[in-house]
C-alpha cells in the first residue's frame, strides 16, 4: 500500500472514531443534564427479526390534535410540556422555538400526518422480555430533553415501577 494511501485509510478511521465519540459524549451530557420528564405511551410492536426485541413506543403526546394546522411530512414542530401526574402534558404546539411558551418542550418532527417522532420511539429489552411492555397496562418513559428539545430516555417505567425484564408481570 502506497504512504498516501495508508494516511487516508487511517484519517477516515480518525474522523469516524471522533464522529462516534462527539454523538455518544452529547447523549452522555443530555443524560447527565437534561430536565427529567416522564411521558405517557402505548407501546405498539416488542418485537423485531433482525435486531431482538424492542418496544415501539407511541406517545400521547404525539399525536397531533385535530385542530393543528395540516403540517407537511418532515416539518420541526416543538411541543411545549407542562408538569402533571404522573406524566407530563403537552402545553401547545408551534413550528417556531422562538414562540414557545414554557421553559422545557421536546422537539419533534412530523413523520406522518397528524403524528410526531422524537427520536425515542425504539426501546430495546433483552431477548423474549418484549411481552412484559406489550401487555402492561401502563408504560411511562422518564426521559432527558435538553435546551434545544433533544431527548434521550433514561428509564422506562411499566405499571409504576422501573422494567425489570426478570419480572413475569
Amino acid at each position: 500500500m502506497k504512504p498516501w494511501a495508508r494516511i487516508a485509510f487511517w484519517v477516515v478511521v480518525a474522523a469516524q472514531l471522533a464522529f462516534l465519540i462527539g454523538f455518544i459524549a452529547v447523549r452522555d451530557a443530555d443524560l447527565r443534564e437534561g430536565r427529567t420528564v416522564v411521558l405517557q405511551t402505548a407501546p405498539v410492536d416488542p418485537r423485531s427479526l433482525l435486531q431482538g426485541d424492542y418496544a415501539i413506543l407511541d406517545y400521547e403526546i404525539a399525536r397531533l390534535p385535530a385542530t393543528t394546522p395540516n403540517w407537511s411530512v418532515g416539518e420541526t414542530v416543538y411541543v411545549e410540556l407542562r408538569e402533571a401526574s404522573p406524566s407530563w402534558r403537552n402545553g401547545g404546539y408551534s413550528l417556531s422555538r422562538n414562540d414557545v411558551r414554557t421553559e422545557v418542550f421536546i422537539r419533534g418532527r412530523v413523520d406522518r400526518p397528524g403524528h410526531l417522532d422524537f427520536g425515542i420511539g425504539t426501546y430495546f429489552v433483552p431477548e423474549g422480555t418484549g411481552h412484559i411492555i406489550e401487555r402492561a397496562e401502563d408504560v411511562r418513559v422518564v426521559i432527558k430533553v435538553d435546551d434545544d428539545g433533544y431527548a434521550v430516555i433514561k428509564e422506562v417505567l411499566v405499571n409504576g415501577k422501573p422494567f425489570d425484564p426478570d419480572s413475569d408481570e
